[in-house]
C-alpha cells in the first residue's frame, strides 16, 4: 500500500464548518453544491467514460468499503501507469465498524455520483472522509500546516491556556498508548469558574507510528497554545498528519473509559419482544448510527430526534435530557443510555430506557408527533410521607396540576419543562416537583401525558415521600428534598 498525501488533511470540511471555504479557494477543485450535509469536491480533470481509469476507481472504492469498516481505515491503489488511482478512507476514530461501514458506503456512492468522470474528488462527512485521485495530483506545501480558530473570545485565557495544555497532553498519551490502535482520543473538562465544559480530541492518519502520532500532536498543541488559546474552539492541522480540536459543545461521542458510570442512575427499560439476531443487519447499523447522533446532537438544546435508513430498515429515534442539567450532563447520560439500550434491549426494534437524567427510545415506527403514554415507569422513595398523608397528597396533587397547566400552556419558553415547590398544608416542610415533556408533541398532547403520569401515583407511590414517574412522552418526580439543580421556577400561589 501507498503512504497515504497530504490531502488527508481536508477531514477539516467535516470538522470546522468554517473551513470549507479556505479549502477551495486554495485547492484546484470544484465545489459540487448539494443541500446535503457531506462536502462533496470534484477535480477540473476529467476522464472517459468506460475507460480502465473509471474500472480501476470502482474497483478502488469497493476495496476501501470492504476493508475500512474493519479498522475504520484502508488505503489502495489500483492499477499502473497513467490509469491508476489511488485512495483513503477514514473513519473517525470514536466510531465502531458498523457505523463506519454505514459512512464508507454512503461516501463511496456520493463520490461515484458527484465526480463523475472527474479525475480526482473527495467526499467529507462528520463520520468519515473518502477521497481518491491519479499518480500526477499534488498538493500545495504551503497548506499542510493550517488552523480554523473559533472567532469568539474564551473568557480569561491566561487561566485557561494551562489547563487546555494539561489537558491536550493527557490526550496524546491516551491516544497513542490505547489498546484500540486508532490514534484518536476524547475527553472534557470543566472549565472552573466559567460555567463552561470544554471538549476536545486529538487523531492522527492512522498509517503512522504511535512516536510519529505523538511528534505531530506535540507540534500541533505547541501552535494551538502560542495562536489560539484564547478562542472558544479551533482545530489545528499539522503535516497533514494529525489534526488537534477543542469546542465548547460535543462534536463526538465519549469515550467508553472516559464514562462517569457511577453517574448512569439507571431506571427501567422497556423493550419489544425480541426478534431474529440483528447484529450485522442493515437496521441494527442504522440503530447505532442513530444512537451516535442522538448522542452528539441531544446536548445541544436538551432534546433531539432523528430518522436513520429506508425502508423496513428506518429506525426512528429520540433522547430528552431533564431541563436543567448542563450539556455535559446530557451528553454523558445519552452516551450511557445508548449504550445500555443496546446491551439491555439486543434484538428488539422498539425499546425505550429511563435513567434519571434522560429517557431515549428508538422504534421501527414514526415516533415525530406521538405521545406515548403506554410505555411506562415509575421510581418510588422507600421513605413515606410525612402525616398526615391527607395535607401531603393534596398539596402534591395541586403543585402538579400547576405544574402541568403551566407547560402545557407554554409558560416555559418550549422546553416544556418546569420546577415547582409549595408548603405543605399544615407544615412548615417544602414539596418540590418537577414536569417535563418532549418537545415534539403539542401543548394539549403534554397536559395529557402529564395527568396520565399523575395518575399513575396511586398505583407507585402512595403514601411515598417522593417518586419518579417516566412514560414514552413525559416524566414527572417529587419529593421533600430539592432534587433538580436550580431554584424552583414556580411557587405554588
Amino acid at each position: 500500500f501507498h503512504r497515504p498525501p497530504p490531502v488527508e488533511l481536508q477531514r477539516a470540511m467535516r470538522t470546522a464548518a468554517w473551513g470549507l471555504g479556505f479549502l477551495i479557494i486554495v485547492l484546484p477543485l470544484v465545489l459540487v453544491h448539494t443541500a446535503e450535509n457531506p462536502f462533496p469536491l470534484c477535480s477540473t480533470s476529467t476522464y472517459r467514460a468506460d475507460s480502465t481509469y473509471q474500472h480501476n476507481l470502482q474497483s478502488l472504492l469497493a476495496f476501501l468499503v470492504a476493508n475500512a469498516s474493519i479498522t475504520g481505515y484502508y488505503n489502495a491503489t489500483v492499477g499502473t501507469g497513467g490509469d491508476q488511482v489511488q485512495g483513503l478512507l477514514q473513519c473517525r476514530g470514536d466510531l465502531d465498524g458498523e457505523v463506519c461501514q454505514i459512512c464508507a458506503s454512503e461516501a463511496a456512492s456520493r463520490i461515484a455520483e458527484t465526480c463523475l468522470y472527474r479525475m480526482e474528488g473527495l467526499v467529507a462527512y462528520h463520520l468519515c472522509i473518502l477521497y481518491y485521485y491519479d499518480a500526477n495530483f499534488t498538493i500545495p506545501k504551503f497548506i499542510t500546516n493550517f488552523a480554523l480558530p473559533n472567532p469568539s473570545a474564551i473568557p480569561d485565557p491566561q487561566q485557561f491556556k494551562p489547563m487546555l495544555s494539561s489537558f491536550f497532553h493527557g490526550l496524546v498519551v491516551s491516544a497513542t498508548t490505547n489498546p484500540s490502535g486508532r490514534l484518536f482520543w476524547g475527553d472534557k473538562f470543566r472549565y472552573a469558574g466559567h460555567g463552561v465544559t470544554v471538549y476536545g480530541t486529538v487523531e492522527c492518519s492512522q498509517y503512522l507510528l504511535p512516536e510519529q502520532c505523538r511528534s505531530c500532536l506535540e507540534e500541533g498543541i505547541a501552535r494551538m497554545l502560542k495562536d489560539y488559546a484564547d478562542r472558544r474552539g479551533a482545530a489545528v492541522y499539522t503535516r497533514a498528519q494529525c489534526y488537534i480540536r477543542y469546542d465548547t459543545f460535543p462534536f463526538f461521542t465519549p469515550l467508553v473509559p472516559t464514562l462517569a458510570l457511577s453517574s448512569a442512575r439507571y431506571i427501567s427499560k422497556k423493550c419489544s419482544a425480541a426478534s431474529n439476531n440483528m447484529t450485522g443487519t442493515s437496521y441494527h447499523r442504522n440503530l447505532k448510527a442513530l444512537l451516535l447522533y442522538l448522542t452528539e446532537n441531544g446536548p445541544l438544546t436538551g432534546f433531539f430526534n432523528q430518522t436513520i435508513g429506508q425502508g423496513a430498515d428506518q429506525v426512528f429515534g429520540e433522547v430528552l435530557c431533564q431541563g436543567d442539567v448542563s450539556d455535559d450532563v446530557c451528553w454523558n447520560c445519552t452516551a450511557q443510555a445508548s449504550a445500555m439500550i443496546l446491551r439491555l434491549c439486543p434484538n428488539s426494534k422498539q425499546a425505550i430506557i429511563w435513567l434519571q437524567h434522560c429517557q431515549l427510545r428508538y422504534s421501527d415506527r414514526n415516533l415525530q408527533g406521538t405521545m406515548d403514554v403506554g410505555d411506562s415507569a415509575c421510581q418510588p422513595d422507600p421513605e413515606n410521607a410525612p402525616s398526615p398523608t391527607s395535607n401531603f397528597d393534596q398539596t402534591l396533587s395541586d403543585l402538579i396540576s400547576y405544574l402541568a397547566f403551566n407547560v402545557s400552556q407554554g409558560s416555559s419558553g418550549g422546553l416544556m419543562f418546569a420546577t415547582g415547590a409549595a408548603i405543605i398544608a399544615k407544615s412548615q416542610r417544602n414539596l418540590y416537583a418537577l414536569v417535563q415533556c418532549n418537545r415534539d408533541i403539542s401543548a394539549d398532547q403534554c397536559g395529557r401525558c402529564l395527568r396520565s403520569a399523575a395518575s399513575d401515583i396511586a398505583g407507585c407511590s402512595k403514601g411515598k415521600q417522593g417518586a419518579r414517574i417516566f412514560k414514552g412522552s413525559c416524566r414527572l418526580a417529587y419529593g421533600l428534598q430539592r432534587f433538580f439543580l436550580a431554584q424552583p421556577m414556580l411557587m405554588l400561589p
